[in-house]
């Protein structure tokens, strides 16, 4: 009797490990695969010490030089800016995300409201709004 009960235990925990090792795996470099930062998104405006453009009213010769963020995973992200971009790596911490870059010191701070994304530089000198396509 102990025999049969130690195997049917062996057995059910056996299936139990199974089950949960099949699951879906959301962790990535420290970010989640269904991050909402993983949609596409449009500039909404910049404001550089205390000076806000809007995309609106930018000319075509001046907008492909505008920020630009792409995010398709939620961890691996490219910041653009005066058409050059900037590859970094998105962490959560404490309901914000953080974008380390890999060609700087500098990290910017990102949060998310509804379908509006804000990105701050670390100096607080420099923010990005964007929308959600």
């Amino acid at each position: 009797m102990k025999k049969k009960l130690f195997t049917t235990l062996c057995c059910a925990l056996l299936t139990a490990g199974l089950l949960c090792g099949c699951g879906k795996d959301s962790e990535v470099k420290g970010g989640t695969a269904d991050s909402a930062l993983a949609s596409d998104w449009e500039l909404v405006s910049f404001t550089v010490n205390g000076e806000t453009t809007n995309a609106a009213d930018m000319v075509p010769e001046v907008r492909k030089k505008a920020p630009g963020f792409t995010c398709s995973d939620g961890v691996n992200c490219v910041f653009s800016n005066n058409g050059k971009d900037h590859p970094g790596t998105v962490k959560e911490e404490n309901g914000k995300y953080v974008i380390e870059f890999d060609d700087t010191d500098q990290n910017m701070i990102c949060t998310i409201d509804g379908d509006t994304l804000t990105i701050v530089n670390s100096k607080g000198t420099v923010t990005t709004v964007f929308k959600m396509k």
